[in-house]
């Protein structure tokens, strides 16, 4: 969505929700009040546009190198990025929280989609993780979901064998 159109957008639903929260703003003359909802619109856009483009991407550290970033298709404001040692899930628009998994904690990884998210290539990839707070992480309606899934693979594989590590299955 260009920038204009997104505009048009936001200053319908801005007055729309001023209409439906019967809130009227006398304080401001009309211009000064279009001029507003202009400002917040590109502000809105800005930092979606910043968040698309991975422009506040934390600088990764000595041998981690960024293997993957994407995000959630289906929902506003949730980012992924894949590392050659964790994967690090963004959600937010204004404010921001963070959740890492430390891929030497990563047991499996799978994925899956239903008819509509085939036609539309996305899908949910799944992590079984060795963490007791969080056995499970999903990652949701992410982009070639088969290709997420195999890149977490290849990555959790290889830092665990870069740290020396192997997982026996209990019988």
């Amino acid at each position: 969505m260009d920038q204009e159109h997104f505009r048009n957008e936001f200053s319908q639903a801005f007055y729309r929700s001023l209409e439906e929260g019967k809130i009227e703003v006398t304080a401001l003359p009309a211009a000064q009040l279009q001029a507003l909802a202009r400002a917040c619109s590109d502000a809105v856009f800005a930092t979606l546009h910043s968040l698309e483009d991975g422009a506040d991407r934390p600088v990764s550290g000595g041998q981690e190198e960024v293997l993957w970033v994407g995000k959630s298709w289906l929902t506003l404001g949730v980012r992924f990025e894949l590392t050659s040692q964790r994967l690090r899930i963004y959600r937010g628009v204004f404010s921001r929280s963070l959740h890492e998994i430390d891929l030497i904690h990563v047991r499996e990884a799978t994925f899956t989609q239903h008819l509509g998210e085939r036609l539309a290539n996305i899908g949910d990839v799944t992590l079984v993780t060795t963490n007791a707070e969080h056995p499970e992480v999903k990652l949701e309606n992410v982009k070639d979901p088969s290709h997420v899934r195999e890149l977490i693979r290849t990555a959790y594989l290889a830092e665990q064998k870069r740290r020396g590590l192997r997982y026996r299955d209990e019988v």
